[in-house]
């Protein structure tokens, strides 16, 4: 019954919200969806955006540059693969799909929100051997305060 709850609340949010993979507009919309699918700070984008204030070298920009080089596609091949499953739970939703089929489509967005929170976590140890303590401390502050 519990799993059957948390899925009309999903469905219910996502049909009200009408989060679409093909309205995905520029970089500033993919990080509100990003957000939305997965509430794990973005350390690249922090560090980015404030480089100067957190004293980023250029050795240390080219390694977070790196990072996200090889990860970022990864990255946004599974938020819209969030989206789009979530578009079509609310979909199944409405055309009377079984209880069952529904919540094996539930279970692979949860799969692939488990594997974002999986990467971002790994994202963020790579950022705490790349800055050091005093800016590791800045950032921490910094996306806390957000």
């Amino acid at each position: 019954m519990k799993k059957i709850t948390v899925l009309l609340l999903v469905v219910l949010l996502f049909t009200v919200s009408g989060v679409t993979a093909e309205n995905m507009g520029g970089k500033g919309q993919f990080m509100k969806y990003m957000a939305h699918v997965n509430p794990v700070p973005n350390y690249v984008a922090f560090i980015r955006k404030n480089s100067q204030q957190l004293k980023i070298s250029d050795a240390q920009m080219a390694q977070v540059m790196e990072w996200n080089k090889q990860n970022r596609s990864k990255m946004h091949e599974m938020v819209i693969s969030v989206i789009e499953g979530e578009k079509k739970l609310a979909q199944a939703s409405l055309d009377g799909v079984s209880a069952d089929e529904i919540n094996s489509m539930a279970e692979a967005v949860q799969k692939t929100r488990l594997q974002i929170v999986a990467g971002k976590t790994r994202c963020r140890d790579r950022m705490m051997e790349i800055l050091d303590d005093a800016q590791w401390s800045q950032l921490t502050t910094m996306v806390a305060a957000k």
